[in-house]
């Protein structure tokens, strides 16, 4: 590591801040990815084109609607704490500025508007991984860098679909709805937070190897959300369908019902839970008519009938009452929060996870913070108390560190750095 890499410093204190990560990737799983990292103490440097920076900049939300690259909630939240350069790699000269910045790196996390394949990253390692060091990179695509798919582009809505997610959204009798658009982006940004935790773990102390981590978004969604209906398919080639409101199979009631002011969720796990659930309700006649008795059947035939007869009850009720009645009972029944009530849950206070945060122009807005929470056993502090400080750092501006980075970590001067900028490197 050199004295110049040894001053670029994490911004926050936290077990991965010997860690430097080179970002060169914009809307959601990079830079979610870089974001965790950075929880956890790395330096992330954030690689943005010239002029336009992150497309996330772009895409807001933005308060009153009003468009401000400076003042996206999208990328303030993502980039939350990272340095901002300026490059457009596809020149000459920005290469040459490229490989500089890989030299004091130990990963580089890309998506697929960087243009390289799994060859061309193999031979980054090589070139810029060797020494006492080793360079790794994680690249993030919709398909994966080899295969009959790899060069193919996707949206959140036409992965999902692809890799199967999208069937299991929805009523049985319509067709499948798009699921939310960031489970895939944020599921593909959390395999991308660990594999750039192997590559480093993975080196075992050695120096010189470094290697490619291949995320495809679609593996990652087929493989946790749909690794139990493909498991059944294989088996017994049942196909699992879609169930709205309900839960697929086991035990009635599993299902999200309507009360008096949304939505609580009723799932009776054990035949004890059952006759809570009927005595909260005053022990309805119904609940001891032999024909109701079966919970699989009624489950299969008498699910909208019994769902009825439930909400007739539950619609008397607002959630945080309906919520008081089943902890008494012990009953792991839960409402549906709407996401004002989250931001006001007692227990996420507590913990200190929602923050203000300020956007690069100055203004505040209230986000999560790290999910994160440690101590070392000799240390006094409480455990809600939050590793990364009181206060959250915001996104930086486009090309804020430039500077910073190219002239005390790559040494340039200011006369240097003047033409890169007036040449449209930077």
């Amino acid at each position: 590591m050199t004295e110049a890499h040894a001053a670029l410093q994490p911004t926050v204190a936290g077990p991965l801040s010997h860690l430097r990560i080179l970002e060169i990737a914009e809307d959601v799983p990079g830079p979610f990815a870089g974001r965790l990292l950075h929880d956890l103490g790395a330096a992330v440097t954030k690689v943005e084109r010239p002029g336009s920076g992150d497309s996330s900049r772009h895409t807001g939300p933005f308060r009153d609607d009003e468009p401000d690259p400076e003042a996206s909630g999208l990328f303030s939240y993502f980039n939350r704490g990272k340095r901002s350069v300026t490059l457009d790699w596809t020149q000459p000269r920005g290469r040459d500025l490229l490989g500089q910045l890989l030299d004091e790196s130990d990963v580089l996390i890309v998506d697929e508007r960087f243009g390289a394949s799994h060859d061309e990253l193999l031979a980054l390692c090589e070139e810029h991984g060797g020494g006492e060091r080793a360079l790794s990179v994680v690249s993030i695509t919709p398909f994966g860098l080899t295969g009959p798919r790899a060069h193919w582009r996707g949206s959140p809505a036409t992965i999902s679909a692809y890799g199967g997610l999208t069937l299991y959204f929805g009523e049985a009798d319509r067709a499948p709805i798009p699921p939310p658009q960031d489970l895939a982006l944020t599921q593909g940004g959390l395999a991308v937070a660990i594999a750039t935790l192997y590559t480093v773990l993975g080196r075992g102390g050695q120096p010189g190897r470094g290697q490619v981590a291949d995320i495809s978004i679609v593996d990652v969604l087929s493989s946790v959300h749909t690794g139990l209906a493909a498991t059944h398919w294989v088996f017994d080639s049942r196909q699992f369908q879609r169930h709205g409101r309900r839960s697929q199979g086991g035990l009635y009631p599993n299902a999200m019902l309507r009360c008096k002011d949304g939505f609580f969720r009723v799932h009776a796990m054990s035949q004890k839970e059952w006759r809570g659930l009927l005595e909260m309700m005053g022990s309805p006649a119904w609940g001891d008519d032999p024909e109701y008795q079966d919970r699989i059947v009624n489950g299969d035939r008498y699910a909208d009938l019994l769902d009825t007869y439930i909400e007739s009850y539950l619609m008397q009720h607002t959630k945080n009452e309906l919520f008081e009645q089943t902890r008494e009972r012990q009953l792991p029944f839960s409402p549906v929060r709407q996401m004002h009530e989250v931001l006001e849950e007692e227990q996420l206070l507590h913990l200190g996870l929602f923050r203000e945060l300020a956007h690069p122009n100055g203004e505040q807005f209230t986000a999560a913070g790290s999910p994160f929470r440690w101590r070392n056993a000799e240390d006094d502090a409480p455990p809600e108390t939050d590793p990364t400080g009181a206060a959250l750092l915001r996104a930086p501006r486009l090309g804020e560190h430039n500077d910073e980075v190219y002239g005390d970590l790559l040494g340039l001067d200011a006369a240097e750095i003047e033409r890169l900028r007036g040449d449209d490197v930077i």
